[in-house]
């Protein structure tokens, strides 16, 4: 029997022994155990290819940890009860850290039924107690050249994660749910704050099964901590770093009652307020720029700063809706910047409009406006586009926009009215589609056709076709008649 270099049975020295890792790369570790580099290079070889099935995290359970990495339900290091997690940072231009992806935890059971109890189930078990390992994954490195910088045990059972777990436990009965009501094809990673169902497979067509309270077929998923919720946990928990935005609720404010109904609860506290009068009461500037109004509304939830510790880990987007007189809103609504040449080489499940529509939970706030012009607080509400919508009429409107720049988009100056020439494109628009359309998603046009520029903007409000020509940046925008028939009942309760 082989004998370890740590206690196999003491979770702190499993975690002393990890650190041993701090300051390394993976080709390190495989070059203590290769036995000359002829075999080193072939190792690293066999782990830098990201198609193969040597993942980062079974290069350190076999050559650091050495044990056989298998698919047992068991934490990794059983007797001690720590599970093993290896998984990525990455650094942004602006110096901020996030989480590479979510923290894919354990499988969904899809052929037997599902333990109802959080404190029973199988989930506890693997997040009771975490070894995370973090490595900055670089991307312009080969994959076993990334640094291994951090190394700590986790666990949600911490009283520092106290509201986080009431969160999770919450999140776990709205998926138990949703499974046992045999809905299971109707799961997404936005039905929840922290603790999502992501998918797992190969393909969405492969990954489909039977599931066990249902008769149609139903994805593979797996329970893990989403991307929004790791980034939190690696900058305040892993890090170290104190967060500068105040939560909004204790442990046992959420321990009495759902994370969503008190937030509704409380800023109905407000409802039939005028808007502008709020934000003299909390020392906002009414006018000052467009997040003015979801700044706001922390304030009104509580939270002195501009955002709240529960919609940062759970990545929640808030989005304020202004009704105007004649019961519409004006306005469809933006979403991030697209890269056109990379949008026409993915495929829909793997593309951003999908990973955002998929995984985003939305708190949508309405604004009314009354007679007099002025508008006032009318209410909120809770959305994520339902999975099944989205993969049927989203997707089919998401090929057709993709489809038109493969085909080519035609640009064509032409002068208006006032003698300014405006540039038009035969991409489809707004009464094409029902859900989304693509709109400028820049304050000014610049378009470079043929090598002539036009419109008043710079390099930067342009994104580049595939035949070299470019156009003002595009996004998708969810239409405003889609968004009024989400939130048309707001505030006439």
């Amino acid at each position: 029997m082989i004998e370890l270099p740590y206690d196999k049975t003491n979770p702190e020295s499993i975690e002393a022994y990890a650190k041993q890792l701090i300051g390394r790369t993976f080709y390190d570790v495989l070059g203590d155990v290769a036995s000359d580099d002829r075999v080193h290079e072939e190792l690293a070889d066999y782990y830098n290819n990201p198609r193969g099935k040597g993942s980062l995290g079974n290069l350190l359970e076999e050559h650091f940890f050495q044990y056989k990495p298998n698919s047992d339900s068991a934490p990794d290091f059983a007797e001690a009860k720590v599970e093993l997690k290896v998984t990525p940072y990455e650094v942004k231009a602006n110096g901020k850290v996030s989480a590479g992806e979510r923290l894919v935890i354990s499988m969904i059971p899809n052929n037997e039924p599902i333990d109802e109890d959080f404190n029973q189930s199988h989930l506890l078990t693997k997040l009771g107690l975490i070894l995370l390992i973090l490595y900055h994954r670089d991307k312009t490195l080969p994959r076993t050249e990334f640094p291994i910088n951090y190394v700590k045990l986790f666990s949600i059972l911490s009283i520092y994660c106290a509201e986080d777990l009431e969160i999770i436990k919450d999140d776990y009965r709205k998926i138990v749910a949703k499974i046992k009501a045999g809905k299971a094809h109707e799961l997404s990673e936005g039905d929840t704050q922290y603790l999502g169902a992501c998918t797992k497979g190969a393909s969405a067509a492969k990954s489909l099964q039977p599931q066990f309270y249902g008769e149609t077929l139903a994805k593979r998923r797996a329970f893990s901590l989403k991307q929004s919720y790791m980034t939190y946990v690696i900058n305040h928990y892993i890090m170290g770093d104190v967060a500068t935005y105040d939560a909004i609720f204790s442990a046992k404010d959420l321990a009495n009652s759902d994370f969503e109904n008190l937030i509704l609860e409380r800023l109905k506290a407000f409802k039939g307020q005028d808007v502008e009068a709020l934000c003299q009461q909390f020392g906002l500037d009414f006018k000052a720029n467009k997040a003015i109004a979801s700044n706001l509304i922390t304030r009104l939830l509580g939270v002195r700063t501009d955002n709240a510790a529960e919609f940062e880990k759970a990545g929640i987007v808030v989005k304020t809706i202004k009704i105007h007189q004649d019961g519409k809103p004006r306005e469809s609504m933006s979403f991030p910047a697209m890269k056109i040449k990379e949008f026409i080489q993915e495929t829909f499940e793997e593309s951003e409009v999908y990973r955002y529509f998929s995984q985003t939970r939305f708190l949508f706030v309405v604004f009314r406006q009354q007679e007099d012009g002025r508008f006032h607080l009318a209410g909120a509400k809770f959305w994520t586009m339902n999975i099944v919508e989205l993969e049927s009429e989203g997707k089919k409107e998401w090929l057709l926009y993709q489809q038109a720049f493969r085909d080519g988009v035609l640009l064509t100056p032409t002068t208006n009215s006032r003698g300014q020439i405006e540039v038009k494109n035969s991409l489809p628009g707004m009464r094409d589609t029902r859900i989304f359309h693509l709109r400028p998603h820049a304050s000014k046009s610049a378009y470079l056709i043929d090598g002539v520029r036009y419109g008043n903007g710079s390099d930067t409000d342009m994104d580049e076709l595939p035949n070299g020509d470019f156009m003002t940046k595009q996004s998708f925008w969810l239409n405003k008649s889609y968004v009024y028939d989400i939130v048309k009942e707001v505030g006439l309760e």
